[in-house]
């Protein structure tokens, strides 16, 4: 039977405006049922007066509803579309399907899985997320709506430092508001805890997995099982006027990687240096590596929520965050060299045949001959401490007045050591090989590496060292206080409220390093004790057979001596970046009434940022002698006006167009601004040229002008269908530029000194940018949609394309062909889920096209790799005892992540501008299985 339902207290999200009107009565149900879906509590209440009459069967007395409860799948997707919905901004959002049960084991996974959004995997895991189409830099990432710092080496925050177990919930902005602060140009990441008494009971949960990987243990040292625990309590006290809110999560998971990667290819004739028997003028690639990875990481968490309403003036919450997260990992393989500079031309071909690959012949089977593999053993420790915490007091003055006061503090600790131990034997090898120019590993008959009797300590490539030890070290701290007013219009009939407000932080990261060479005494190669010695390591998935195994921190006090290193590349890694950021702004939230019978609600608004950067390290002075490096301290002082614009049309019956304009910016990479520098002299042909690179202290953001529009039609709780487009013009992108130097001053000791003091100096600097624009479409559809026989069946999926015009190497030098970093064209989810009668089941897939990644390279520097499409599928099966059960409370959970064991692959550009590109790295993870069980009381 049809009847009136009224509900109070439904739960607007943090996305919505301050002052949002009750819905309209059309969409009564859908904000009521939104409400109750976990973890919020609904409290019912009577309803206003509907606009058309109601049939004589529904002229009944309203009925006062009791609390009710909506967890799981559906309840989650509920919460998420009445935030996106409610929200004045274009956001996306993803919430908790109960205490401590995000969708997924991994933020970053979940994040990924919302339109226009994804992931860069990061040794077979989802570390950071890249939003419509920008790498992780160009993001920003808040808890509870403040900023963080991170504890990678830039400000992309690496979402794997926070446990989901004690993340309630996420909101994605795709469009920003004058009062959010720490905003970036491709989005904001506010990641949410929860909030006890907007809880409203008592709740204890317990949740246990054990987790396996489908590798097995591929290396002595490392696992290949581990688990989860988290345990949290929520509860409110002295009249509901106190509550309290504490979550602890513990994780060991194992990492498993086995890797293939080809160096670089190129056909050597055209240098005038041919290999051996080699097909004239055929491409040959001229190094490659294969190893195993195995990583232990421990992380653990704990987040808690003190919060006081004494009263309706006085609203007081403190939030805090920490965790540690220990990551050790053993790297075991073997690496070569085989281009014709190596050790005078010692490698060489025979027997080579060839494959025609885009027209051109490319050796892909045959006999390397003369190459020394260098047998790797190395082990990398990572310490990260994380700790956030933030007082939020709110007094209300009446109904007119709202002054908000908010104090935080974040900071991240880093200790990281990378260790590099070579091997190999004395003589030089002949081995069968063939190349794939396809996705796959190769295989190289390599004899056995294994033997202690023939497996030297030594440094067969020639790299200069027998090993190589770095320590670094890196501290970001971030000290903030925001002081905000909102004052409510009931006079005007567009002008709701307005807010004005002012937020100072003052960021600081230090970075430094040390770094060590072992060498052997004498350099003499020399034999491993057997008692040192650990099981062989099988790279037979690349043919490369077995190699020495050992504990490298066992030998390096055996063995060598370890000498500190203080060459430029090394010096120039240590760097104190400090910024003071005075933001203030204001807010108008507008909600009227226009002809037609449409609402038209948002906001609009201004920031001014002040912003005072300096960086303490290696920066350039002038003297009489001319230019140098010198330890010193340089910055740039600047200023932003930042406009926004946010405006929502209800045409009813679940319809919404939504329009932002705004003036967005991003601060430079950290790593961009540190005062770092070095120097040194290329020599080609005989002729010494002197060359020098470093930071710029003095760059100013990324800026640009943004544009959405968002057409929206909802249908019930859970279900709606969206069409968004965006356009942002990139006024200010910086590039690193190369210009003439005068090196004068500098004293250089080597055999050919440069002719001319007048060199080459590359450093980021600001430059013009481009558009970034794309097309998004998202749909969360119920089956009882289409038909009742579908019910509790459901379907997630989104769809983006995205085009830059933008050249990261630059409008001038810039080759064409190089993306955007982070920019794949088209990305794509798609969700398929059950649930019912306390069975739920879940099939995700991400996809996403061919990008530009970065990643951490060599010796701590960073790089750019082409990755190629990838297409993950998760899965998720699940049962809850129904309440009738003596088991009530208790939920079973099996998950399969990267089941279809998608390799990580990249590929690799030729040699001689032919644009023809090769497969480089070829990375297995294996699947991990998940199962586990969640109490709660």
């Amino acid at each position: 039977m049809p009847m009136r339902v009224s509900s109070s207290a439904f739960f607007v999200h943090a996305a919505s405006s301050p002052n949002l009107r009750a819905p309209r009565r059309h969409r009564l149900v859908l904000a009521c049922l939104a409400a109750i879906a976990c973890p919020v509590v609904a409290y019912a209440q009577d309803a206003p007066q509907q606009e058309e009459p109601l049939p004589a069967t529904a002229t009944q007395q309203p009925t006062e509803l009791d609390a009710v409860r909506v967890t799981g799948i559906r309840g989650a997707i509920a919460n998420s579309v009445e935030t996106k919905s409610e929200s004045t901004s274009i956001v996306e959002a993803i919430s908790a399907e109960d205490i401590g049960k995000l969708p997924d084991i991994s933020i970053a996974d979940s994040i990924a899985r919302l339109p226009g959004l994804t992931s860069q995997r990061l040794d077979g895991r989802g570390q950071v997320v890249h939003i419509r189409g920008f790498s992780e830099q160009f993001a920003g990432t808040l808890l509870n709506g403040r900023e963080q710092v991170t504890t990678g080496d830039n400000r992309g925050v690496e979402l794997d430092q926070y446990p989901s177990e004690l993340i309630n919930g996420v909101t994605v902005y795709k469009t920003p508001d004058a009062s959010l602060i720490g905003q970036g140009i491709s989005g904001t990441v506010d990641l949410q805890s929860i909030r006890p008494l907007a809880f409203g009971e008592r709740r204890i949960v317990f949740s246990g997995q054990g987790e396996y990987n489908s590798l097995g243990n591929i290396t002595d040292g490392g696992e290949d099982t581990g688990y989860r625990v988290s345990a949290s309590y929520v509860d409110q006290f002295a009249n509901d006027t106190v509550g309290f809110a504490i979550g602890v999560a513990r994780m060991t998971s194992p990492f498993q990687e086995q890797h293939y990667k080809s160096w670089w290819w190129a056909n050597t004739d055209l240098w005038g240096t041919p290999q051996g028997a080699k097909p004239a003028d055929a491409i040959a690639l001229q190094g490659a590596e294969g190893w195993v990875k195995s990583r232990d990481t421990t992380r653990d968490g704990v987040m808690a929520v003190l919060e006081f309403k004494p009263n309706d003036t006085w609203h007081s919450v403190l939030d805090v965050y920490a965790s540690r997260f220990d990551q050790e990992e053993w790297m075991r393989g073997t690496m070569w060299t085989n281009d014709p500079w190596w050790n005078e031309g010692a490698a060489t071909y025979t027997d080579a045949q060839t494959t025609l690959y885009h027209g051109v012949p490319v050796v892909t089977s045959g006999t390397l001959s003369g190459i020394e593999p260098v047998v790797r053993n190395d082990n990398n420790t990572r310490e990260s401490r994380l700790f956030s915490a933030g007082w939020n007091n709110e007094f209300r003055f009446g109904e007119i007045y709202t002054l908000t006061a908010d104090a935080s503090y974040s900071r991240a600790k880093v200790e990281d050591s990378k260790l590099e131990t070579y091997a190999g034997r004395l003589d030089g090898l002949d081995v069968d090989f063939r190349v794939p120019l396809s996705a796959g590993y190769g295989y190289y008959a390599l004899p056995d590496q294994s033997d202690p009797a023939t497996v030297y300590l030594r440094d067969p490539q020639g790299w200069g060292h027998d090993g190589r030890l770095e320590d670094s070290h890196q501290k970001d701290e971030l000290k903030a206080f925001k002081l905000a007013l909102n004052r409510l219009v009931e006079s005007s009939d567009f002008l709701r409220s307005y807010d004005v407000g002012v937020h100072y932080g003052k960021r600081t990261k230090e970075k430094s390093a040390e770094v060590y060479f072992a060498d052997l005494p004498g350099r003499a190669p020399a034999l491993v004790d057997p008692a040192l010695l650990r099981n062989p390591t099988d790279l037979g998935f690349a043919g490369m057979g077995r190699v020495l195994t050992f504990d490298p921190r066992d030998l390096l006090s055996r063995y060598y001596d370890v000498y500190l290193s203080e060459s430029n590349d090394d010096l120039q890694k240590d760097a104190i970046t400090e910024e003071k950021i005075k933001t203030f702004y204001f807010k108008a939230n507008l909600d009227m009434d226009l002809p037609g019978d449409v609402r038209l609600r948002g906001n609009a608004g201004v920031q001014y940022i002040r912003t005072d950067q300096s960086s303490t390290g290696v920066v350039v002075e002038q003297n009489d002698d001319g230019q140098v490096l010198t330890a010193g301290t340089a910055g740039a002082s600047y200023g932003d006006i930042l406009p926004s614009l946010n405006l929502v049309a209800d045409f009813g019956n679940g319809w919404n167009l939504r329009l932002g304009a705004a003036r967005e910016i991003m601060r430079p990479r950290i790593n961009d601004m540190g005062a770092r520098a070095s120097v040194w002299v290329n020599v080609h042909d005989g002729v010494g040229e002197w060359r020098g690179s470093g930071g710029n202290p003095e760059l100013e953001p990324y800026r640009a002008n943004a544009y959405d529009l968002s057409v929206e039609k909802y249908f019930g709780t859970t279900s709606y269908v969206a069409l968004a487009l965006f356009y942002k013009d990139l006024d200010s992108y910086i590039y690193t530029r190369e210009v003439p130097w005068d090196f004068s001053g500098y004293d250089y000791e080597g055999e050919t000194p440069p002719a001319s003091n007048i060199g080459i100096f590359s450093a980021p600097a600001n430059g013009t940018g481009g558009y970034m624009r794309g097309v998004e479409f998202s749909t969360a559809l119920g089956g009882e949609l289409l038909h009742e026989a579908l019910d509790g069946f459901g379907l997630l999926l989104n769809a983006s394309y995205t085009e830059s015009s933008i050249d990261p190497d630059g409008p001038d030098i810039g080759s064409g062909t190089d993306t955007f970093p982070g920019l794949s064209k088209i990305v794509g989810n798609a969700t398929l889920y059950y649930e019912k009668h306390g069975f739920s089941a879940r099939v995700s897939q991400r996809f996403r096209d061919p990008y530009r990644g970065e990643y951490g390279s060599i010796f701590g520097q960073r790089t750019y790799r082409y990755t190629t499409h990838e297409r993950v599928i998760d899965l998720q099966l699940g049962y809850d005892f129904p309440e009738s059960s003596r088991l009530s409370g208790l939920s079973l959970l099996l998950q399969v992540n990267n089941l279809n064991n998608e390799p990580f692959r990249t590929e690799v550009s030729d040699s001689h501008d032919m644009h023809i590109f090769f497969p480089e790295e070829y990375t297995e993870y294996g699947r991990q299985y998940l199962i586990g069980f969640r109490y709660a009381l």
